[in-house]
């Protein structure tokens, strides 16, 4: 577990305690819980950025007037 992961679990643990009311005796549910979350956000944030690269630069970035032209269905063409 890298540094900045174990910072936002313990973020989130303590944003889990303020939300019940700052109990005693709940850290390590409080902590397995953020770990949880955390755990997912980052499965998330992996995989939309296989698919979703951005480019390295902006010289890399598509072009708006680049874009394919496609035939709609009344045969007339339109940008995406």
């Amino acid at each position: 577990m890298t540094h900045s992961t174990e910072q936002r679990i313990r973020m989130k643990a303590y944003e889990i305690w303020l939300r019940e009311g700052c109990p005693d005796g709940s850290e390590h549910r409080h902590w397995e819980m953020a770990k949880k979350f955390i755990a997912g956000e980052e499965a998330k944030s992996a995989l939309t950025s296989r698919f979703f690269e951005t480019p390295e630069t902006e010289e890399d970035a598509p072009v708006p007037g680049d874009m394919p032209t496609v035939k709609g269905k009344a045969g007339k063409a339109r940008k995406h």
